[in-house]
């Protein structure tokens, strides 16, 4: 257990940081918190973020960082929720407007990859540090989303579409969980059973060892960026069925709450660094106080960025210390020099 412990001290107190959580809330809110419909609710909750935050995963192990996903999702949603309302009447039959719904999401897909191909050539090619480079193409594409709408809510989607984000698969699972698991699967897939896995955590550890190595840096990282991005809109064409409309601000909150996930899991933007299986933990433990916060009427639903922002501040301290030189570190030293 010790030598677990030891090497996967993420998980280790991921796990502790979870018993703690479910403990407070299981005291505090007793029943109400273990009600089917609470839990039905995070369900329905974490599939939109957790899919953005899933496709972050990619660029944080690769020693980048996209800015823009959100902004990037919501005229990817707008431009596809434009489209559907724009071919669907009450008429149609429901096979129909399953064609142009598909359709929809494909055009969201291929603006995923053609956004992320821009940001992966900022980088890569104009040599734009990642932050200042996806912070620029956030601002681009919140300007077309207003300029497209006003600032406005795109609505009229047909209830098919809504029923996405209300409905569940086999009578018991979530449609926007069965959608997560099935993009859960597909990035556990590339990161622990392909050669780009693999690469991708060279890059990040040592991107000069991996260009030497004879390894396309160039190709592969803006592969993680298009990965990033179609990830994003994904997550956001979920949080449209839920929401049952496009904004140019929706998921604006989710920008720092994916940021938190990944860094509490262990996945920094130092690349290199991170587990896909503590990132389910982190992504977990989030939803569980963001609705457990919720159940406490006293506390303004405005502080959750002050709450965010607080916990991303101590784990950014804590993971200082358990990386490099960290205390974590120097006393497994210590103990193996005992030995």
């Amino acid at each position: 257990m010790k030598n677990y412990f030891a090497k996967n001290k993420y998980t280790g107190l991921l796990l502790i940081l979870l018993v703690i959580v479910l403990l407070f809330f299981t005291v505090t809110q007793g029943s109400k918190f273990w009600s089917a419909s609470m839990l039905s609710g995070m369900c329905m909750q974490f599939p939109e973020y957790g899919m953005i935050t899933l496709g972050l995963m990619f660029c944080f192990i690769s020693g980048n960082i996209d800015m823009s996903f959100v902004a990037l999702g919501d005229f990817a949603s707008i431009m596809a929720v434009r489209y559907i309302v724009a071919n669907t009447n009450d008429d149609m039959a429901d096979s129909a407007v399953i064609g142009v719904i598909m359709i929809g999401i494909v055009i969201a897909v291929i603006i995923g990859i053609f956004g992320g191909f821009i940001n992966g050539l900022l980088v890569t090619m104009l040599k734009i540090p990642p932050v200042m480079a996806t912070i620029a193409m956030s601002l681009v594409w919140q300007g077309f989303s207003t300029a497209l709408t006003r600032g406005d809510a795109v609505t009229g989607l047909p209830y098919l579409y809504s029923e996405i984000g209300h409905s569940n698969v086999l009578g018991f699972i979530p449609f926007p969980l069965f959608i997560f698991i099935i993009g859960f699967i597909i990035a556990a897939f590339l990161i622990k059973c392909t050669t780009y896995g693999e690469k991708l955590y060279m890059i990040g550890t040592n991107p000069k060892a991996a260009m030497f190595s004879a390894i396309n840096t160039r190709l592969l990282i803006i592969v993680t960026f298009i990965i990033c991005a179609v990830y994003s809109n994904i997550g956001c064409m979920i949080m449209v069925s839920t929401m049952s409309s496009a904004k140019a601000d929706y998921g604006s909150s989710y920008l720092m709450r994916c940021i938190l996930i990944l860094v509490l899991a262990g996945v920094l933007p130092d690349g290199g660094y991170g587990k896909i299986t503590d990132v389910i933990l982190s992504i977990v433990i989030i939803q569980i106080i963001a609705s457990g916060v919720n159940m406490f009427p006293q506390i303004n639903t405005y502080y959750a960025s002050l709450i965010w922002g607080g916990l991303l501040l101590i784990v950014l301290i804590l993971s200082t210390k358990m990386t490099g030189e960290g205390f974590l570190k120097k006393k497994i030293k210590t103990v193996s020099a005992g030995k």
